[in-house]
């Protein structure tokens, strides 16, 4: 073979190589393009389960955190009002299947509330312990909606005793107050003091010891020590006076069943399997009468014959005209009105609507509140009224108006939570008529006026998934 043959040949051989190169390397890529698809297609599904399952968690997160949130709401409403439902009984003997099916046809009827990412329906059964919570995402009309039931079992304590009401000065008026028309009329003593919401006049040069605020005009401003503050232009948040804040010192309710006196056993009776339950008047097992007790109830009210403890009147009128003893021998007396749930104060034209829950004080009288209400004397429905040298020791509380036509006593602090008058009851507004005056030397305690709702504590013993 000459060297030209030679060349050919290996040129030939050198080109067949070079053809099976690339047939191999196009056989490989289209392999690896294959595989690199299937993996993009594989990972695309992937992409698409996580994300379908992803959304589906999160949504089932989110109906969770809706239902929960409706719990809360119905937890705060019963804390506002332990009487709050949203829906009839729930009928009796149901499974678990047709409990849960009762539930969402409730919920089906209902408004809804709207939340995060969803809305929910209450579902709180008359007279039951057990409140429910439907709750829908993305809405309850979406077809597809998630749909998650809660159930709670409440949990009910009773109120707990507020901090006591610690009184800084003599008197204390939502509204105006009159002091006086006389030199001796006025309020004395160490932390003599008064203060009004409205306008504060004196009558004529009666006295003020110690700083004389209000909202008002104030006639004794000229008069104020160093360091009072400002004499006009001075709001002061005053409590308001709500004799059921004050049922848990009851020993006694009297009440009026069938035209008839009955005394029940109240929350502090001294016998426990007796007593009635705090904020329910004369829920208590019968005791005894009037009599038996120190009282009487004659055709105008009841008339207080000096009996020893704590007695809720129960609505009516209650008048004063014996002496109640010092000591274990003393008598705390919280009147409330006839119409305790359904009185009203309107603040634009100051007119209430409070039915009877007076108490009217005859000159001489002699008062020592019972060792177990504190420094507590008397509280009033509507009105207190205080005739002649009556001497009443303690603080005086009423819902509308104090009215003083003596000497009360040594230690006094009064207070006249409402701006309100109601219509044809004894006293008008806040004032000493004459030459009464009161003496306030600090130191009283008000155990209760801490509490501003008196409810039943309710929370979560515990809750569940229908």
């Amino acid at each position: 073979m000459n060297n030209h043959e030679h060349r050919s040949r290996r040129a030939f051989f050198q080109r067949l190589l070079r053809s099976d190169d690339d047939g191999v390397a196009i056989i490989t890529v289209t392999l690896v393009g294959v595989a690199v698809a299937g993996i993009v297609a594989v990972l695309a599904i992937n992409t698409v389960r996580n994300y379908r399952e992803s959304r589906e968690e999160r949504q089932v997160g989110e109906v969770l955190l809706l239902a929960e949130a409706g719990l809360d709401e119905a937890i705060f409403e019963l804390n506002q009002d332990n009487t709050y439902s949203t829906v009839g009984a729930m009928p009796g003997a149901l499974d678990a299947a047709g409990e849960e099916a009762w539930v969402r046809s409730q919920a089906a009827g209902m408004a809804t509330i709207p939340g995060e990412n969803g809305e929910y329906v209450i579902i709180k059964p008359e007279g039951s312990d057990v409140v429910y919570s439907v709750a829908y995402t993305p809405a309850r009309e979406v077809p597809s909606a998630q749909v998650q039931v809660l159930k709670a079992d409440l949990y009910l304590e009773p109120p707990t005793p507020g901090s006591p009401y610690l009184p800084s000065r003599g008197f204390s008026s939502a509204g105006n107050l009159t002091i006086g028309n006389s030199g001796s009329a006025g309020v004395y003593g160490t932390a003599g003091g008064v203060h009004a919401n409205g306008i504060l006049s004196q009558g004529g040069s009666a006295t003020v010891l110690g700083c004389a605020t209000a909202y008002g005009p104030n006639d004794f401003a000229a008069s104020n020590p160093p360091g009072c503050g400002p004499a006009t232009g001075y709001f002061e948040p005053i409590p308001e006076v709500e004799p059921l804040l004050f049922h848990s010192l009851s020993m006694f309710d009297l009440c009026v069943e069938g035209g008839v006196g009955v005394v029940r056993a109240g929350p502090a009776h001294s016998d426990p399997a007796k007593q009635g339950a705090n904020g329910l008047p004369c829920s208590g097992e019968k005791v005894g009468s009037p009599g038996d007790v120190g009282w009487q109830l004659k055709p105008a009210g009841w008339s207080y014959q000096g009996g020893a403890g704590v007695f809720f009147v129960n609505g009516g009128q209650v008048g004063i005209d014996r002496d109640s003893g010092t000591g274990v021998n003393g008598a705390t007396i919280i009147t409330a009105a006839s119409n305790e749930a359904t009185l009203t104060c309107n603040t634009a034209t100051r007119v209430g609507n409070v039915a009877d829950g007076d108490i009217e004080i005859a000159g001489g009288v002699q008062l020592t509140p019972h060792p177990s209400a504190g420094d507590l004397a008397l509280v009033a429905g509507r009105d207190i009224r205080a005739r002649g040298n009556a001497n009443v020791w303690g603080a005086l509380l009423a819902r509308e108006q104090i009215g003083l036509g003596g000497t009360p006593g040594a230690n006094n602090a009064l207070i006249g939570s409402s701006p309100c008058h109601t219509p044809g009851s004894p006293i008008a507004r806040n004032e000493f008529s004459g030459d009464a005056s009161i003496t306030y030397n600090g130191g009283l305690s008000i155990p209760n006026y801490g509490v501003l709702n008196p409810v039943w504590n309710v929370s979560i013993d515990r809750w569940s998934e229908l």
